[in-house]
């Protein structure tokens, strides 16, 4: 694709580069754990939760939930998983959920 052809091209381009480089921003120092499954979603909330020093029985009574749910969790069920639930145990861990659009912007 030659410059003279496609200066939209070029724009598109920058603006990609200016999203990367403003996500590298918002996100230095932190840890961004991507979880496409439910089971990948529960190994990061392990991780989180044992980066903390917090037992399964501690993170529940925090959040509010039972210690089976977070076992639940962990183990990447769906039996029982309510989002509800879930952003509460994200809080109690200081962690969010982002929800990022593979596909992208044409």
């Amino acid at each position: 694709m030659s410059p003279c052809r496609d200066i939209g091209a070029v724009s598109r381009y920058g603006d990609i580069a200016a999203v990367s480089s403003y996500h590298d921003i918002v996100n230095a120092g932190r840890n961004v754990l991507n979880a496409r499954s439910l089971p990948r979603l529960g190994r990061s909330v392990r991780r989180l939760r044992l980066d903390r020093g917090l037992s399964q029985s501690e993170l529940a009574d925090r959040a509010g939930v039972s210690r089976q749910w977070v076992v639940g969790l962990e183990r990447g069920q769906t039996e029982g998983l309510e989002v509800g639930r879930l952003m509460r145990v994200l809080d109690e861990l200081d962690a969010s959920l982002t929800i990022r659009d593979d596909l992208g912007a044409d």
